[in-house]
C-alpha cells in the first residue's frame, strides 16, 4: 500500500508528540513492505524559509516529505484560513496526483486546514483521522480556557478571548482583558449581522464563530475516525465529529531505545523524580517545582527537568525563578529520542503534572514500557492509563499539595514504588499499532474499490 500521511508539521525542527508518532508508523510501515509519504505544513516566511504555499521536499530517516508553507502569521490574517484554506487544498491535490496514494491517514490539519479532506476525498481516496490532540473541536487546540477553566466545547464569547490570550504581549489581548464580557458577547452577536463585512474585527469574530460547523462539515466526509482514548473519542462525539465513524485505539510506542535495558530497581533514597515534556504553561512542571519544594524536611529526593529550554523562554525564566538555588533541582535540556530509555532507566518516577485534557502523552507510555510509574494530573486521557496504585499515582489537578503527598509516599512508604513498577503492564508497541492500521487501510481501500 502506498500511504500519504498529513500532519500539521514536522522534522527536523518540529519533534514533539504528534510528529514522532507520525514517523514511527511511517517507518515502521516501511519496514513491512508499504510505501510511506508525508504531507506536513510549515510555518512560512519571516519566521521560516518558505513563503505562503511554496512547497519543499526532503527525505526524513528514508520517508520522503512534502512541507507546504502556512499562511503568513499575524493577526490582519483571515481567521478563516485556519480551518478553511484552498490554496494548501490544492497542494495536497497535487502531492496526491504525483505520489498516487491507496489511503490518506491525517494526524493533525492545523496548518494544513480542514480543507484537504475534501480535496483529497474528491479524488476517491479513503480518509482516516487520529485525533492526537482536540484541533477538531477547539481552536486552541487544547480545551484550556483563558480563565483556566477545561472547557468542553467551543463558546464564541470565549473563543475570542481564548485566542487573544496565546498572544500574551499583542494590543487585542490588551484590549478583550479590559472589555466587559457583555461587550465580547454583544461583539459575538455583531459578528454575524452586514456590518462584519466592514469592519475588519467583526469579521475575523464572524470567521472564528464560524470555524465549528465548517470543520464538522469537511470532517463528515471521513472514512474513520480513530481516538487514542475515550476522552477524546466523548468530546469529539458531544461536538459533532466522527459519528459512526469512531473507533477507540491507543497509540503504540517505538519502544526500540527501552527493550534491553535492565530494570530499573533503585530503592530511594534519595527519590528521583523527573519531568520529560514541553516546558509551556500546559504542562505544569511550574507545579512539579512548587510540590518538590513543599517536600517535608528529611526527604530526599532530586528533580530533573528534561525539555526546550528555548521555546518558552519567560515560562523558563518563570521555572529558574522557582527553583531558586536549590541544588537538587536540574535542568538537563533535552535529549536525542534514542536515549529515552537510559533516561528514564536513571528516574524513579516521571511526573506529568498537566492542567489540561492529555491525549495520552507518549512519553506517558514510553515510561510504562520502561517500568517507571508515573504521577500524573487526575484529568480524562492520564486517568485512563496511569490507574492509581497500580501502576502510579493520581493528584488533583492544580493541587500542589497533593502532587507533593504523592512524591513524599513514593520516597518514604516501604514497597510502593516497588508495588508500582510490579503492577506495570504491557505497552502496546508501533508494531502492534502498525498490524492494526494495515488492516483497517486494507477494509477501507476494498470498499472503495467495491470488492467484496
Amino acid at each position: 500500500m502506498r500511504i500519504l500521511f498529513a500532519v500539521h508539521q514536522f522534522f527536523p525542527e518540529h519533534y514533539a508528540g504528534t510528529e514522532v508518532l507520525t514517523l514511527g508508523l511511517a517507518k515502521e510501515l516501511k519496514a513491512r513492505g508499504h510505501e510511506p509519504f508525508v504531507l506536513a505544513a510549515k510555518r512560512s516566511f519571516p519566521v521560516h524559509d518558505i513563503r505562503p504555499g511554496e512547497v519543499e521536499d526532503y527525505e526524513f530517516e528514508g520517508i520522503p516529505v512534502r512541507r507546504v508553507g502556512r499562511p503568513t502569521e499575524g493577526i490582519s490574517r483571515p481567521y478563516r484560513l485556519d480551518y478553511e484554506n484552498a490554496s494548501i487544498a490544492r497542494r495536497a491535490r497535487e502531492y496526491a496526483e504525483e505520489v498516487s496514494p491507496d489511503i490518506v491517514h491525517a494526524m493533525h490539519l492545523q496548518g494544513l486546514s480542514a480543507s484537504v479532506v475534501p480535496a483529497l476525498k474528491g479524488m476517491g481516496l479513503p480518509v482516516v483521522y487520529t485525533a492526537t490532540d482536540f484541533w477538531a473541536v477547539c481552536p486552541v487546540v487544547d480545551l484550556m480556557r483563558h480563565d483556566g477553566v477545561m472547557c468542553l466545547g467551543p463558546e464564541l464569547s470565549h473563543c475570542v478571548r481564548c485566542i487573544a490570550s496565546r498572544q500574551p504581549n499583542s494590543r487585542i489581548k490588551a484590549a478583550l482583558d479590559r472589555m466587559p464580557v457583555p461587550a465580547i458577547k454583544a461583539a459575538a452577536a455583531l459578528s454575524g449581522t452586514p456590518l462584519a463585512r466592514f469592519v475588519p474585527p467583526l469579521r475575523q469574530i464572524r470567521e472564528i464563530g464560524d470555524r465549528p460547523e465548517s470543520i464538522r462539515e469537511k470532517l463528515k466526509l471521513l472514512d474513520r475516525v480513530i481516538a487514542p482514548t475515550r476522552l477524546t473519542r466523548d468530546l469529539l462525539l458531544a461536538n459533532g465529529v466522527g459519528a459512526g465513524k469512531m473507533k477507540v485505539s491507543h497509540y503504540g510506542i517505538d519502544t526500540s531505545g527501552i527493550e534491553g535495558l535492565p530494570k530499573n530497581r533503585h530503592v530511594p533514597p534519595p527519590l528521583r523524580v523527573g519531568f520529560i515534556g514541553t516546558l509551556g504553561p500546559h504542562k505544569g512542571c511550574d507545579l512539579l517545582i512548587r510540590a518538590f519544594k513543599n517536600l517535608p524536611p528529611g526527604v530526599e529526593a532530586t528533580l530533573k527537568i528534561h525539555g526546550n529550554l528555548q521555546r518558552f523562554e519567560s515560562f523558563v525564566t518563570e521555572l529558574r525563578r522557582l527553583a531558586k538555588d536549590d541544588g537538587r533541582i536540574e535542568f538537563a535540556g533535552t535529549f536525542p529520542p534514542h536515549e529515552i530509555g537510559r533516561v528514564l532507566s536513571e528516574t524513579d518516577t516521571l511526573v506529568v503534572p498537566s492542567r489540561w485534557y492529555e491525549n495520552t502523552p507518549l512519553v506517558v507510555l514510553s515510561a510504562l514500557a520502561a517500568g517507571t510509574p508515573v504521577v500524573a494530573t487526575d484529568l480524562g486521557g492520564l486517568s485512563e492509563v496511569v490507574r492509581h496504585g497500580e501502576n502510579g499515582l493520581l493528584f488533583g489537578l492544580e493541587d500542589v499539595d497533593g502532587l507533593a503527598r504523592q512524591l513524599t509516599r513514593l520516597a518514604t512508604e516501604d514497597g510502593l514504588l516497588e508495588k508500582l513498577r510490579d503492577g506495570i503492564g504491557p505497552v502496546k508497541t508501533v508494531a502492534e499499532n502498525a498490524r492494526e492500521l494495515e488492516d483497517l487501510y486494507a477494509s477501507l481501500i476494498k470498499e472503495r474499490s467495491g470488492v467484496g
